[in-house]
């Protein structure tokens, strides 16, 4: 392992005792020194490797808190459908990429959002049948709560009618080809146990940590297997994530408490899905959708399975953490916690909240008194006309709400949901100051904290990482722009950092 010494920087600690410098000293992985050129010059290791930061910024090594690491690596070698506008431009797309495939393979996209096509109208089995005829088809909604399938990719992932989720005609009982949570999950585990082998597994981690590296983020929060995905991903990432170029903390998706204890992790869950999404109308509310009068989402447990996982991981000393999205999920889980944490105390679980999407100002006085964390995703904020459309104007007011969560005192780390949005922390931070709702813009330093210091509170390392603190990892993230010279407030010009080097461990992974 090489020392390192990086001078002439615009350093930004996030250590409140030395918030600025000009340089900093690794040795042996750990920061030693962070001061003035001067000073790192007399505490530089000999035979060192000098980094000139040209007056550029440096930070902490970025986190991300919510990553479906492997699903974000086979994104990456799936066809993308962000751009499609009607129903006719995505079947166009498809038939662009189909002409790559060889008779028999799967024609996988991501990304649709029918929202935005004419009539809300998404295309339907019939149709896909009609332009595919027995090729596999399976095409994930930009939310991953959702897909439309053919024919020919409903049997062979062994969906039935009736099923909860599968979608039918009202007049024919005939599968629509669209289907929900929690048939989606099933559909989704019969892909990747069947279809994807640990080879490409290994390969889809390489990807999804290299790109990671290039938006100077270090460590990462992976949410692995479980009924949305395969178990496999877990094993498979608890094998290599050694010798994987970031530092990753496991989140093995499973109610199997002994399994995870077993397999060595101090964490469990992620998305173990309480309810859906908002864009498929299966978040669950306490009171109906705005624009689908009748419907309030689905909760997909019960209180009392919900209460007796919780109760058996806390007592097992696990962090606990599951998805919900609407008031009506969070309800539950907080709940869930509740019961736990007066039957057993523990001072410092740190229990979280995957989302925490719409949530009332009780349940957010009851998460911070349980000292329960919140791993949020402000990449959200873009899709507000859609939110606005499904919650109208009063239920807007409180979601996404970081700011007041963070000005009442709970921790928020913030995440990409990996791959519904990339892995870009200066994207997530330009999204938490642009607010749809003016009162709830965070500041710049703020949304940086969501992405480092707060963020490693969640998962317990903020005595390692997260700032640039002598004895600290050296996790380092040099960007191309000095931060001094730009209009904090520009959030166009924010988004558009790049990184000229990643560093972690002290080791330099993307950068020469």
């Amino acid at each position: 392992m090489k020392d390192l010494v990086i001078f002439n920087g615009q350093i930004n600690t996030m250590d409140t005792r030395i918030p600025s410098a000009e340089a900093v000293a690794v040795k042996d992985g750990k920061i030693i020194t962070v001061g003035s050129n001067e000073e790192v010059k007399k505490a530089m290791p000999l035979g060192a490797e000098v980094i000139d930061a040209k007056g550029n910024s440096v930070f902490p090594g970025f986190f991300d808190t919510h990553v479906h690491l492997t699903f974000a690596g086979l994104n990456m070698t799936s066809v993308k459908l962000e751009k499609a506008r009607s129903k006719e431009e995505l079947i166009d797309i498809l038939k662009v990429a189909e002409k790559e495939l060889s008779q028999g393979m799967w024609l996988h996209g991501t990304g649709y959002d029918e929202t935005v096509y004419p009539g809300n109208s998404m295309l339907n089995m019939k149709e896909l049948d009609e332009a595919f005829g027995q090729r596999p088809v399976l095409i994930e909604r930009i939310d991953a709560h959702q897909i439309a399938v053919n024919s020919a990719a409903f049997t062979a992932l062994g969906l039935n009618v009736g099923e909860q989720g599968v979608e039918t005609d009202p007049l024919s009982g005939e599968p629509t080809g669209i289907v929900r949570d929690p048939a989606n999950g099933k559909a989704h585990s019969r892909f990747s146990d069947e279809l994807i082998t640990d080879d490409m597994r290994r390969m889809f981690l390489r990807k999804a940590c290299d790109q990671a590296l290039r938006m100077g983020t270090t460590s990462i929060s992976a949410l692995e297997g479980g009924a949305l995905f395969s178990d496999r991903d877990t094993d498979v990432i608890l094998d290599i994530k050694d010798s994987l170029p970031i530092n990753i903390k496991v989140y093995h998706q499973t109610m199997d408490v002994n399994k995870v204890i077993s397999e060595g992790l101090g964490q469990i869950g992620g998305c173990i899905v309480l309810d859906g999404s908002l864009g498929s109308h299966t978040a669950a509310l306490f009171y109906d959708y705005s624009d689908k009068p009748g419907c309030r989402g689905e909760l997909y447990y019960s209180q009392r399975e919900i209460d007796d996982f919780v109760l058996e991981a806390h007592v097992k000393g696990l962090q606990v953490s599951m998805h919900c999205i609407g008031d009506r999920a969070i309800e539950r889980l907080l709940t869930a916690y509740e019961r736990a944490i007066a039957k057993v105390p523990r001072s410092d679980h740190r229990h979280r909240f995957e989302h925490f999407s719409v949530s009332t100002a009780d349940q957010a006085v009851r998460a911070r008194a349980l000292g329960c964390c919140l791993a949020m995703q402000p990449s959200y904020i873009p899709g507000a006309d859609m939110m606005l459309s499904r919650l109208g104007e009063e239920r807007m007011k409180r979601s996404l709400n970081m700011k007041t969560l963070m000005e009442m005192g709970l921790k928020v780390g913030g995440g990409s949901d990996a791959p519904i949005t990339p892995v870009d922390p200066f994207h997530g931070i330009a999204c938490a100051m642009e607010h749809y709702n003016p009162d709830e813009r965070i500041n710049f330093w703020d949304a940086v904290r969501m992405f480092t210091s707060d963020a490693a509170y969640l998962t317990f390392e903020e005595k390692e990482r997260g700032s640039l603190t002598p004895g600290k990892y050296a996790d380092i993230a040099i960007a191309d722009s000095n931060i001094n010279e730009m209009d904090l407030k520009d959030t166009g010009s924010i988004r558009n950092i790049r990184f000229t080097h990643t560093i972690c461990d002290g080791e330099i992974r993307f950068g020469e």
